[in-house]
């Protein structure tokens, strides 16, 4: 029984045959002016002979994209059919000028680029839709966080895991990240949370920080930002491994930034405690203490504290071998202590020309400059700045609670002092709640300023 084959157009296909009839009409080099070619039978006839031939000698290039059995029917499927490549041709009795095959191709040419310039236009209009900004701040927070400091340099410390397992095991409330100016809690959030999911990192500058959050996010509002935290915890489900089953916001304080502390206070409380159905785990890293005892969710129980403190010696021989002082690292905490930004400082110092010793004059220098300046403060109205560094004297290193002898001392007003003031002489510690030296330097100033009446 006899079966009827359809000829499979494929695109090579076309061009041979196109190239066929440009060659048979003299296309390569075009007449001065356009010649009419009448496709009669004969000529007809002689297309496709050239059609065929021109598909027998690219034969070579298309088995070689296709199976031998597809290839074999193709070439069942035009011998089978050349009466009817004949037909057609005598039938089309068609006029086709050198300008008409230009003018099509130009068409075609027009074509692709109105269609081009259409889809671009529709890109640009769904990114510009809430739906499609929610989908780019979407794929960026599903990104894996990625810290500033390469792994490599930085030493693993005990806070990095407490991190990991307060945010691995979080349901509600904020997390406050506290310390000294200069302990490391940005790098040690940072390590904490590094390679994982779901992170939305923003630095308040300003008081309308959460203005400028949703301007650069590109989600214009809470209502938007919120339905792409929602997408965002959706997405984590397809990490099971991911550090965090919710997503995180990120907030870092510089030392510099003295408004917009009351923003953060509502907006962790908004999205982490009075609403726990938007799920949304706000970390603050405050590099001011100020910032840090100006954060309030509602109350400490509605929010979790976690301290970062100075080296202890093991980690600052850790730090100070990657910066290739293994062998003297003792030396750079003498001149220094155990505050990692005083570390890392000494190490530039050092490269600049600076001696350890010149260091560490420089050091004791800004401690002086820090006690003398703490012991012009009013900390209470019954209590001298000179009076509270007395009082830290003679019950070091225990420090000393924020009420004592009847007298209340407010943490909050005294770091806000000590910040604007500049004489980081003292801190009180979050987790502790007690006030103490700022280091062994502090303290050996105090000293030497108070035993001069």
């Amino acid at each position: 029984m006899n079966r009827r084959h359809q000829v499979r157009v494929k695109p090579w296909m076309v061009l041979v045959g196109g190239f066929s009839l440009m060659k048979l009409m003299g296309a390569f080099v075009p007449p001065p002016q356009a010649v009419p070619v009448r496709c009669t039978p004969h000529l007809g006839a002689r297309l496709v002979g050239h059609v065929v031939g021109s598909c027998i000698m690219v034969a070579p290039a298309y088995a070689s994209d296709t199976s031998g059995l597809d290839f074999q029917q193709f070439v069942d499927d035009v011998g089978r059919n050349r009466d009817f490549f004949i037909s057609v041709a005598t039938a089309a009795k068609s006029t086709f000028t050198f300008g008409q095959l230009v003018d099509a191709v130009k068409s075609a040419d027009e074509a692709k680029r109105s269609a081009d310039e259409a889809k671009r236009s529709a890109d640009e209009a769904f990114k510009a839709s809430p739906e499609g900004k929610i989908q780019e701040a979407l794929a960026r927070a599903m990104e894996p966080f990625e810290p500033s400091r390469p792994q490599d340099e930085v030493i693993q410390r005990p806070v990095m895991e407490t991190l990991r397992q307060r945010i691995a095991s979080w349901q509600q409330h904020a997390t406050i990240i506290g310390g000294r100016c200069q302990s490391g809690k940005s790098v040690a959030t940072e390590e904490a949370l590094r390679g994982a999911r779901g992170v939305v990192r923003f630095t308040i500058k300003s008081a309308d920080w959460e203005t400028t959050m949703y301007e650069e996010l590109k989600v214009e509002n809470s209502g938007l930002f919120k339905e792409m935290m929602r997408r965002v915890r959706e997405k984590l489900k397809d990490f099971p491994n991911n550090l965090t089953k919710f997503p995180i916001l990120l907030l870092e304080v510089p030392r510099t930034t003295i408004e917009g502390i009351d923003r953060v206070s509502s907006t962790a409380k908004d999205v982490a405690t009075d609403k726990i159905g938007c799920a949304i785990h706000v970390i603050v890293s405050a590099s001011s203490a100020a910032a840090a005892l100006a954060f309030d969710a509602g109350g400490l129980e509605r929010q979790e504290d976690i301290w970062v403190g100075d080296l202890t010696e093991q980690e600052a021989k850790e730090f100070l071998a990657l910066h290739g002082h293994e062998k003297n690292w003792k030396d750079f905490v003498d001149a220094c202590g155990l505050r990692i930004g005083d570390l890392v400082k000494a190490c530039e110092n050092l490269k600049k020309g600076m001696s350890l010793d010149d260091t560490k004059q420089e050091c004791q220098r800004l401690a002086t400059v820090e006690v003398v300046r703490f012991m012009e403060l009013q900390v209470h109205p019954k209590v001298t700045g000179r009076e509270m560094l007395q009082e830290l004297l003679k019950v070091y290193p225990e420090g000393i609670p924020e009420v004592s002898n009847g007298i209340s001392i407010l943490p909050r007003e005294v770091a806000a002092l000590i910040r604007n003031k500049s004489c980081h002489a003292v801190y009180f510690h979050a987790i502790k709640k007690r006030f103490f030296f700022a280091s062994k330097l502090h303290k050996e100033a105090a000293e030497a300023q108070l035993a001069n009446p």
